[in-house]
């Protein structure tokens, strides 16, 4: 796979591992693919508190464990990263995706409708130089607002 261009295939993928993560305990509050700057390649984050909880190495487990039951997925387990809520990644993806407060008390709130993926196009994200990043929508990851 290409590794300059997000493919079709990596992000369903992604959505598919996503979805299927919560059934092994392994809650996602936000995930995104991201390419560092000094990396060159796109990896997908997952963020969850078990990863504060019990550690990166459970939390590899569980994801491996159904790479293994699910062959058809297009990932390759090197590009996964597990990470924990107080991750300054994640702090920033949550940020980035928080609804805005409305300006007036008499204002509809609207949260963002995602159809989905959300492009990050800054140069940073939580202090990490990147050359994109593409955020889960929160209804499909788990994430809270």
């Amino acid at each position: 796979m290409d590794q300059d261009t997000m493919v079709s295939e990596q992000t369903e993928s992604g959505k598919r591992l996503i979805d299927a993560l919560p059934t092994e305990g392994f809650d996602v509050r936000v995930a995104f693919w991201a390419k560092p700057t000094d990396e060159g390649k796109w990896f997908l984050y997952l963020a969850s508190p078990l990863v504060d909880d019990k550690g990166p190495a459970v939390a590899y487990r569980i994801v491996l464990g159904i790479l293994r039951k699910t062959p058809d997925l297009w990932l390759d387990p090197f590009e996964i990263r597990v990470v924990g809520l107080n991750d300054s990644l994640t702090e920033a993806v949550l940020a980035a995706i928080k609804p805005k407060v409305p300006a007036s008390p008499y204002a509809a709130w609207n949260p963002k409708p995602y159809p989905g993926m959300t492009r990050f196009g800054e140069t940073t994200l939580g202090g990490v130089s990147m050359d994109g990043a593409y955020i889960y929508p929160p209804s499909q990851s788990g994430a809270s607002a």
